[in-house]
């Protein structure tokens, strides 16, 4: 047989046998530590777990430790975990910096955790999982929390340094909410300018249409209110506001009432900022869903005494 012939199948032997003994190396066992790392198997992002308002139902979470190396463990590792209050800290640091609220610790009454210890055992990559149990009653939903929880020691392996804490954090529930319907809604207001807009015209879906307040024959300064009867109950999450589309002297700061009867008002929004240059909806959210029937958008400061406004829309839960 010509050498031409035979050479492609003494190369296809050779390859076969390479890859085997690649794959065996993958699966072989060694006590080795050198190039195998430890870490935290599900961390490749924070983890978030959700806070339902005044909702007494535990929840399950879980984790664990994996392995990473070019075969498989020999013996069992043990690795140990600890709620890491310096990891805490040092996320602080940077929140604060970033002028974001830092996070609370989430307090032991919240939750428990099933162990600190876990097991890799010889031969496999992954161990058994902590089971981390919390419940939402005791959480404020308002309020930010983390619990990091960081490896600190793997039967002598190294620790991947990338990926050696979790840090698990609290988010708030959203409710699906949906855009309420604005029919026959009526409205009231502080002052109108006639002749230059409309009240009616925040209600028109049409950003070129605006309300504006009194200006002649005399200006009338802040603050200026618009009142929305919603004629039912109606359970808000948030709402959308437009500023007035050419022209960038509208309010810049706010307040949002509620109301059930038109006559007892709960604050729902305080001294938020609004950015008249901003042509588009801009939305505020509530702290929860709140059941009001009339809403009041009192506006307070602006680099005119006047304002104007565009469009205000209303989300309820679905």
């Amino acid at each position: 047989m010509k050498l031409y012939k035979i050479l492609p199948c003494i190369i296809a032997v050779i390859t076969a046998m390479s890859a085997c003994k690649k794959e065996e190396a993958y699966l072989e066992k060694s006590d080795s530590k050198e190039n195998a790392l430890v870490y935290v198997s599900r961390q490749a992002n924070a983890q978030k777990i959700t806070v339902y308002p005044a909702k007494d139902t535990v929840v399950s979470y879980n984790f664990g430790a994996s392995f990473a190396a070019v075969g498989l463990p020999l013996n069992n590792i043990t690795v140990k975990f600890k709620i890491d209050d310096k990891a805490f800290d040092s996320v602080n640091v940077v929140r604060t910096s970033q002028n974001l609220s830092p996070y609370l610790k989430l307090p032991e009454s919240a939750y428990t955790i099933s162990s600190l210890d876990v097991t890799i055992p010889s031969g496999a990559i992954t161990s058994n999982l902590v089971s981390l149990k919390y419940n939402s009653k005791n959480l404020d939903p308002n309020k930010v929390y983390m619990l990091p929880l960081s490896i600190i020691d793997a039967s002598g392996y190294k620790i991947n340094p990338l990926l050696k804490t979790m840090f698990i954090t609290t988010v708030k529930y959203k409710a699906p909410e949906i855009l309420a319907d604005r029919t026959g809604w009526t409205l009231t207001a502080s002052s109108t300018q006639a002749g230059d807009g409309s009240l009616a015209s925040i209600l028109d879906g049409d950003l070129t249409t605006f309300w504006h307040s009194q200006y002649s024959p005399s200006v009338l300064p802040y603050p200026h209110w618009i009142q929305v009867d919603m004629l039912a109950l109606t359970n808000v999450t948030s709402i959308s506001m437009a500023p007035r589309n050419n022209n960038n002297t509208g309010f810049t700061k706010f307040n949002l009432k509620g109301s059930i009867d038109g006559t007892v008002w709960t604050d729902l929004l305080t001294a938020k900022a609004m950015d008249p240059s901003l042509k588009a909806l801009q939305n505020y959210e509530l702290d929860a869903p709140t059941k009001v029937r009339f809403l009041k958008l009192e506006m307070t400061e602006g680099p005119q005494s006047y304002t104007h406004l565009a469009e205000f829309q209303v989300f309820k839960v679905k």
